[in-house]
């Protein structure tokens, strides 16, 4: 049996417009609606917080979700890095949150603002466990405060949570003060800070109240 061009033609359409249909009521009538938020990433923030900064409703239409608004509203707030937003179908917005690593902090006035691990400034708040002070020439995004950052990030754990603060003179000279009082000078953030970060272990192991790692092949002390 021939079929005519005119009858695949009129099914076509008659597919076509069925599908239009369909999609005009999906669209405009909220079948899909937003019932979940799944957040993901927070460490520091409350899901709530991230909800509310969204601006999306409980029982939006999923399909009408402006995911680049939502981004945008959720990444104004202080702790948020970058954020992704996403439709999981039928009824979920998902939230992937990168923080901002809190590594180190300055103090003007009394209050705390807190650097990340790029060496930029984003909130004021209370210093998490690890994050140590730094003072001297520390301006954000500086590249004295990012060679900070990067010397402050490569510690171990142990190690950074024995220290109390670090000086930043120049490019050229971070030194380390311990709660317990002892100076290690640490020189320029550079390609060493690795090796440094070891001779810096070793060396809170040993008597002495001033070490210079600048050299981490060739430390010394001065009492």
């Amino acid at each position: 049996m021939r079929v005519s061009s005119k009858f695949i033609a009129g099914v076509i359409a008659a597919v076509v417009a069925v599908a239009v249909i369909i999609t005009a009521v999906v669209w405009t009538v909220p079948i899909l609606k937003v019932r979940n938020f799944q957040v993901e990433g927070l460490h520091q923030l409350d899901p709530a917080q991230v909800e509310e900064a969204s601006g999306v409703p409980e029982g939006e239409n999923l399909l009408r979700v402006n995911t680049r608004e939502a981004a945008a509203g959720v990444a104004g707030l202080d702790w948020v890095d970058s954020v992704t937003v996403s439709r999981d179908f039928p009824s979920t917005l998902t939230f992937n949150v990168s923080e901002h690593k809190a590594v180190a902090f300055v103090k003007r006035d009394n209050k705390p603002f807190l650097i990340d691990d790029k060496g930029e400034e984003f909130t004021s708040a209370e210093p998490p466990a690890g994050a140590v002070e730094v003072t001297g020439s520390v301006d954000s995004g500086s590249p004295q405060t990012q060679d900070a950052v990067r010397a402050i990030a490569v510690l171990s754990e142990d190690v950074r949570n024995q220290v109390a603060k670090l000086e930043v003179a120049d490019e050229y000279s971070l030194t380390f003060t311990t709660k317990d009082g002892r100076r290690v000078f640490w020189g320029a953030g550079d390609s060493n800070n690795e090796d440094k970060a070891h001779a810096f272990e070793t060396v809170l192991k040993m008597e002495g109240r001033e070490w210079n790692i600048s050299n981490p092949e060739l430390v010394t002390t001065r009492g």
